[in-house]
């Protein structure tokens, strides 16, 4: 289980993930629990969301994971590594928010800072793909050491900038997604979570994401989600005014 503080407003708000354990009091404070994987248990009163992610089992033989990824994944990511492209993790915060801003701000998409990414603690991973010194996607992830899932936060690229070579980016974030799923099946986590779906949506651009993900061999599979009423009272004012990338 994945429990953290953040810090809204002047609000203290805790988000927990994947598994369901509260105390009575917790109808009263300012809670979600997203993406429980056992919701049978009996809940105290919340608001039920259903959403849907993309989930990669990690428990298959390495090679099945591989050939589960579609051709043109493995093509572009061969030449990725053949063009020089590395990948690697590294908890440089700094770096990271900077990387991420400039591609959120050019997509017109929230950001994130320092204080956000410092407040997930240790369940916090990142990893960067660079070319001749230079990098081109970056990714974080929240990491369940315990029930042993990793589930994706942020995706950045430069492919958004002036003079970027999109089919180089485009080759390098393929790898970079690659080496990620390597990386957390050999340190012995089981489920690898894309980070989201979008069911059944009409716009083209969540669309081509959604095949994307698709495209490494994962499933589209349900989450079922609960926020206390006061957290779902305060997600519902800051969508209001325009704050709904802070919840």
């Amino acid at each position: 289980m994945m429990r953290y503080y953040r810090k809204v407003s002047f609000f203290n708000v805790c988000e927990t993930w994947f598994n369901y354990q509260y105390k009575v009091f917790d109808v009263f404070r300012l809670n979600v629990f997203k993406d429980l994987k056992d919701a049978r248990k009996k809940m105290i009163p919340a608001v039920k969301v259903i959403s849907h992610t993309v989930e990669l089992n990690l428990k298959q033989p390495a090679d099945t994971i591989f050939a589960n990824f579609s051709s043109d994944i493995r093509r572009k990511a061969r030449k990725a590594e053949g063009e020089g492209t590395i990948c690697y993790f590294h908890n440089d915060v700094d770096k990271f928010v900077t990387f991420y801003n400039d591609f959120a701000r050019r997509k017109k998409t929230y950001v994130t800072s320092k204080t956000k990414m410092t407040e997930f603690g240790n369940y916090v991973k990142m990893s960067f793909a660079e070319h001749n010194g230079e990098v081109l996607a970056a990714h974080s992830y929240l990491v369940d050491t315990e029930m042993k899932i990793v589930t994706g936060l942020h995706s950045g690229t430069t492919r958004l900038k002036q003079d970027s070579d999109a089919s180089l980016v485009g080759r390098a974030h393929k790898l970079l997604v690659i080496k990620d799923i390597i990386y957390f099946k050999d340190l012995g986590f089981e489920v690898f979570d894309f980070g989201g779906y979008s069911y059944n949506t009409e716009d083209e651009s969540l669309k081509g994401i959604n095949s994307f993900k698709l495209s490494f061999g994962g499933k589209v599979v349900p989450c079922i989600n609960y926020y206390s009423y006061g957290y779902w009272l305060l997600k519902k004012v800051s969508k209001l005014f325009g704050l709904s990338g802070t919840l």
